[in-house]
């Protein structure tokens, strides 16, 4: 991996991947930029769809969009409002990962102030890219 510095910061921009038919693969700040806005873009569009479906099936509900650890921000929002139960997804974390990271919904069951239902995903349903989860 090489690196580059611009304005004082460090950051790499080669990586080598062992992809047979390249040697390795760019990815400016700029990139970086575009694929936060591209995931910030989805994440609204995705928001957006299940509040008004929620409103269309008479189910009460508020969104917002906050900074910080998602665990942490969605107990502290679940004690400010006070809700009567709180909805989680779980996106199926393999035994390592649910050891060395943890998961948003196991956090939830244990710390938010209210019922927490946590929705299980189909194994269907499991994107074949990590990327895409």
């Amino acid at each position: 991996m090489q690196g580059n510095s611009s304005d004082g910061f460090t950051f790499p921009y080669v990586f080598r991947l062992g992809f047979d038919d390249m040697d390795s693969i760019y990815a400016s700040t700029e990139d970086f930029k575009n694929m936060k806005h591209r995931d910030r873009t989805r994440g609204l569009h995705l928001l957006e769809y299940f509040v008004t479906r929620c409103h269309q099936i008479g189910v009460a509900c508020e969104a917002w969009i906050k900074k910080g650890d998602p665990k942490e921000v969605i107990c502290h929002e679940v004690k400010r409002i006070q809700p009567d139960l709180l909805v989680v997804g779980s996106r199926g974390l393999g035994p390592f990962q649910r050891v060395f990271v943890g998961t948003v919904s196991e956090f939830c069951v244990k710390h938010a102030e209210c019922p927490v239902v946590t929705i299980k995903r189909r194994p269907d349903e499991t994107p074949q890219d990590p990327v895409d989860d």
